[in-house]
C-alpha cells in the first residue's frame, strides 16, 4: 500500500508543472511582448494580425474587413486600446510558453489565445 501513495505522489509532482496555470503578465511585461511587434490570432472565429507601433498605435488587419487604425498603451497591469468603432478597452493579458492569451472582462469574460511575430508581420498570410 506504501509504494502506491509513493507513486500517487510522485505522479501528482510531476503532473503539476504540465498543469500550472498561465503567467498574467505585469504592464511592463505585456509592452516588452509586443511592442513594435505584431500578434496573429483568431478573435471570435475570425483571423486577425494586429501591429503594436512604439508610438502607441495600432493597426488591426482581420480576414474579410478593412485595415483598421488605432491606440494602445499599457496600465500596471493590463494592456488597453481605443478604436473609434469602441472606444475604449482593457483586458488582462496572460502568457502560456509563447502564447499570449487575451482575457477579455466582465460577467461574459472570454479569453483569444495569440502568438507574437517579431517587428512588422501585418500582412495576412
Amino acid at each position: 500500500m506504501s509504494r502506491f501513495f509513493i507513486a500517487l505522489l510522485l505522479l501528482i509532482g510531476l503532473a503539476g508543472p504540465a498543469l500550472a496555470m498561465p503567467d498574467r503578465l505585469s504592464g511592463a511585461e505585456i509592452k516588452q511582448w509586443i511592442d513594435g511587434n505584431t500578434v496573429v490570432g483568431v478573435w471570435a472565429g475570425t483571423p486577425y494580425r494586429q501591429l503594436f507601433r512604439p508610438d502607441g498605435t495600432t493597426a488591426y488587419d482581420a480576414a474579410g474587413t478593412v485595415r483598421d487604425e488605432g491606440r494602445w498603451w499599457v496600465t500596471e497591469d493590463e494592456y488597453c486600446s481605443w478604436w473609434s468603432s469602441t472606444g475604449e478597452t482593457c483586458y488582462q493579458v496572460l502568457r502560456d510558453g509563447e502564447m499570449l492569451i487575451w482575457r477579455t472582462k466582465g460577467l461574459f469574460a472570454r479569453t483569444f489565445d495569440a502568438s507574437v511575430l517579431p517587428g512588422n508581420q501585418l500582412e495576412i498570410k
